[in-house]
């Protein structure tokens, strides 16, 4: 299956007299998080979603906003409070009568106001039907979503690919580069002592432990094998089919740590300068990484 990205959008429609419309949206987030968006008298409805994405979604923030319309032609969705509505009435016809103003069609304007119109209970049987609607719509939606998410994911997998092989390919040079590096700083702790000593004697065993431990501090053999490693590791980790996301984001901060201790270790042009080239083309997997699941 692959990477899957955290970023989709997913619409389903289902039934016929009774119709649900269910819209998914999902962005980026560290876990799971699902926002419901309903008509309040149709809360008894948000686990049923709530469920349904989570059997889909393992990772990011998913904003459902469900719509229901019933063209039953014995429906009934609201009541009016008639009593309600009569002191609203009286009240607008004294305002109407103290002020001197002409009374004008307010029904509407009546209905709009607080309390006058009150959603009807959903009877069981109903209930029952609209759950069952509610999920097969975010179900559908669901997988419109998810299909969406992966071939985002798709195309962020070959986008990191690439920087993969870029990375593998710079390290070629380093690993080689830290061959000679022994010998290099031979050469330049020898020139630096005939500068600093001219004629004098030297102890060539002395010479030879203070160029041994210099070799050893600038040693990088592990940090590049480390390093190799980890790459090696975020590879196969692109293959797979779990959620890979926070998995990758740790590999790439390992990745970050063993190129900045190769940068402190190495007094190498060469090699700083592909330790400043590492670290930008590593920024650019964790900016990728942050949208995968």
């Amino acid at each position: 299956m692959g990477l899957c990205s955290m970023t989709g959008y997913g619409y389903g429609e289902v039934g016929d007299r009774v119709v649900v419309t269910v819209e998914l949206r999902s962005v980026n987030h560290r876990y799971c998080d699902v926002f419901i968006r309903l008509p309040r008298e149709y809360g008894f409805l948000e686990e049923v979603v709530r469920s349904t994405v989570l059997k889909n979604v393992r990772r990011g923030r998913v904003e459902a906003s469900v719509t229901i319309e019933d063209f039953r032609e014995d429906a009934r969705t609201v009541k009016i409070d008639w009593g309600l509505l009569q002191g609203y009435n009286e009240a607008v016809v004294q305002v109407a009568e103290r002020l001197d103003m002409d009374l004008t069609n307010r029904a509407d304007y009546l209905l709009s106001l607080p309390g006058v119109l009150e959603p009807i209970a959903v009877d069981d049987k109903d209930a029952e039907l609209l759950e069952d609607l509610v999920e097969r719509a975010t179900q559908a939606a669901a997988v419109v979503l998810i299909d969406m998410r992966m071939a985002e994911g798709q195309r962020l997998t070959v986008m990191l690919r690439e920087y993969l092989d870029y990375l593998e390919d710079s390290l070629h040079g380093v690993v080689a580069l830290a061959q000679v590096l022994p010998a290099e700083y031979r050469e330049r702790l020898d020139a630096r002592i005939a500068e600093l000593v001219g004629e004098m004697p030297v102890d060539p065993n002395r010479l030879a432990v203070e160029a041994a431990i210099l070799a050893d501090r600038s040693n990088i053999d592990e940090e590049l094998v480390r390093l190799q490693s980890h790459l090696t590791e975020f590879r196969s980790t692109l293959e797979g089919d779990e959620p890979a996301g926070r998995k990758l984001d740790f590999l790439i901060q390992e990745m970050n740590r063993e190129v900045n201790t190769i940068g402190s270790k190495s007094n190498n042009v060469s090699i700083s300068r592909w330790v400043v080239d590492a670290k930008s083309v590593i920024e650019k997997l964790r900016e990728q990484v942050q949208n995968v699941e």
